[in-house]
């Protein structure tokens, strides 16, 4: 099934003008990787050829999501540090930013495709297993 969100879409949502900075190919992955990602949770019923006006922004912040995390991962690589004296130098916080955003966008996208999932991905940090007996407990 075709993505439901498109480029144009996400560029004009997150206003990513730049093709340099944001080449095409960036966006167009960060849209499949978001469409392959709604596809594990969508309801068959809303699996059509034309689907709504909020699937299409669910997906569309979701593809934003996955860019801002690529982008944080180019920064994070990029970054350059230097030493004067016994003062760091670093650059700002970017990558933190960055992180940031994405992290509110996928929330929000989630929230948007709530009503059209028929299963919700989980977004536990950590699992939580049965308590066992340690050593010298009873």
């Amino acid at each position: 099934m075709a993505n439901f969100t498109t480029e144009s879409e996400v560029r004009l949502k997150f206003q990513l003008n730049d093709t340099t900075l944001v080449p095409s190919g960036l966006v167009t992955q960060s849209i499949d990787d978001a469409h392959v990602e709604v596809l594990r949770f969508l309801d068959p019923e809303y699996d059509t050829e034309e689907p709504e006006d909020a699937l299409v922004l669910g997906e569309t912040l979701l593809a934003g999501a996955h860019l801002f995390r690529s982008l944080a991962s180019k920064d994070a690589f990029e970054q350059k540090r230097g030493t004067i004296g016994r003062q760091r130098v670093e650059e700002g916080k970017r990558f933190a930013s960055l992180m940031g955003v994405a992290s509110l966008t996928e929330d929000q996208a989630w929230y948007v495709l709530a009503p059209y999932l028929a299963a919700y991905p989980a977004r536990a940090v950590a699992g939580v297993t049965a308590s066992t007996v340690v050593l010298g407990e009873e």
